[in-house]
C-alpha cells in the first residue's frame, strides 16, 4: 500500500519532488531511484516507510527511515556514483562487509551491488552523481573503483540532511506561497562532495572486516539457495554441507548478523514470499491455504499466527487491501 503525500513536477528549474509513505518491506524496490532493491523486514511488526525523492536534474537525492529493521539487497545504477550517508541512527549497521555509524560517508562506484542491514528507526540519504558530471567538476580519477567508508564527516551529513529536512520542506510549503521558498541550488552540496572526493586517501577509509564480509557472503549464499527452492522446507544441516560450513558456525553468524537462526531466517524468507503474492495480487483464484502451500507451509493456522506476528496483519487482512 503506497500513499503519494506530496508530488511536484519540474517548473522553471524547480526540483522534482516526491514524499512517500509506504505500509510494506517490497513497495521500497525503488529507495533509491534508478535501482532494484529487495528488503525483508526482520523484526515483528507493523511495517511503515516514509521516502523521499528529489530530482535536481544534475543530481538525484532519495531519503528514507524504517520503523523495522531491515536487510536490502540490490544495485546501484549504473554511470553513476553513490555517496550514502545515516544521517540518525541508534545503533550501527553494516553495508556490504562494514560496520556504519550515524555520519559515515560511504561512496559506492557505478553500478555497485548493497548488502544492508539497518537498524529500525535508521534515517538514510544517498546522493547520485552522473559519471558525466564528475568528469566536468575533475573528479573522476578521485572516484573510487570499489566500495569506501570514510569516518564521521559531520559537515558533509549535515548539508545533505539539510537539503533533505529543510529545503524539501521548504519546497513542499512553497506550492501555495511561491515566493517563501528559498533558491534551490545543489552547488554548495556538490562543491562539498567535490572536497571529499579531492582529499580522501585511502588511508582515511574504514577497513572491511574480512569476518563480516565472509559472514554476509555466507548469508547471501544461504538465502540464495532458499529461494531457488522455496516451495520445500529444507534441513539445515544438509544447507551447511552445500555452504560448507558446520551447523555451529551457521547458528552463531546469523544469531551475530541477523539475530535469529537459519531456520527463523528460512521460515521468514517463505512468509516473505507468501506476502508478495498476497500484495500483488498474484492468488486472486487461489485460497489463502493454497498460496501457503506454494511456500512449503502446510499448517494453515500457525502461517496465519506466524505472519500475523511478523507483518502485523493476517493474511485475509493483506489480500482485502
Amino acid at each position: 500500500m503506497t500513499s503519494h503525500t506530496n508530488t511536484s513536477t519540474p517548473v522553471n528549474n524547480r526540483p522534482v519532488l516526491q514524499s512517500l509513505e509506504l505500509f510494506d518491506p517490497d513497495a521500497l524496490s525503488e529507495a533509491v531511484q534508478s535501482s532494484s532493491f529487495e528488503h525483508v523486514q526482520l523484526e515483528h511488526g507493523c511495517f511503515h516507510a516514509q521516502l523521499k525523492h528529489i530530482d535536481l536534474g544534475s543530481l538525484k537525492i532519495d531519503s528514507g527511515c524504517y520503523t523495522r529493521k531491515v536487510i536490502a539487497r540490490g544495485e546501484f545504477p549504473s554511470d553513476t556514483v553513490i555517496l550514502g550517508c545515516v544521517l540518525d541512527s541508534r545503533e550501527e549497521g553494516s553495508i556490504n562487509g562494514y560496520r556504519f555509524r550515524q555520519n559515515d560517508i560511504v561512496i559506492f562506484p557505478d553500478g555497485a551491488e548493497l548488502d544492508y542491514i539497518q537498524p529500525a528507526a535508521t534515517t538514510w540519504c544517498a546522493v547520485q552523481l552522473p559519471v558525466n558530471l564528475l568528469a566536468e567538476i575533475g573528479c573522476t580519477e578521485r572516484t573510487p573503483n570499489r566500495i569506501k567508508v570514510l569516518p564521521g564527516n559531520l559537515h558533509l551529513a549535515q548539508l545533505m540532511g539539510y537539503f533533505v529536512n529543510t529545503q524539501i520542506s521548504d519546497f513542499s510549503a512553497s506550492v501555495t506561497k511561491p515566493s517563501q521558498l528559498h533558491p534551490f541550488t545543489d552547488e554548495d552540496l556538490l562543491d562539498q562532495i567535490k572536497q571529499v572526493l579531492d582529499g580522501y586517501s585511502s588511508e582515511d577509509s574504514i577497513t572491511r572486516r574480512p569476518s563480516l564480509h565472509n559472514r554476509m557472503t555466507v548469508i547471501r549464499q544461504f538465502e540464495r539457495k532458499v529461494r531457488e527452492r522455496i516451495d520445500t522446507v529444507l534441513r539445515i544441516p544438509e544447507l551447511c554441507t552445500e555452504l560448507g560450513v558446520t551447523n555451529r558456525v551457521l547458528e552463531y553468524l546469523f544469531k551475530e548478523e541477523i539475530g535469529m537462526t537459519p531456520k527463523q531466517y528460512s521460515n521468514l524468507l517463505r512468509l516473505h514470499a507468501a506476502r508478495q503474492e498476497l500484495v500483488q495480487r498474484n492468488a486472486e483464484n487461489l485460497t489463502i491455504k493454497q498460496i501457503a502451500r506454494c511456500y512449503g507451509i502446510s499448517h494453515l493456522g500457525r502461517f496465519s499466527a506466524a505472519y500475523l506476528r511478523q507483518f502485523g496483519e493476517l493474511p485475509s487482512e493483506t489480500l482485502r487491501r
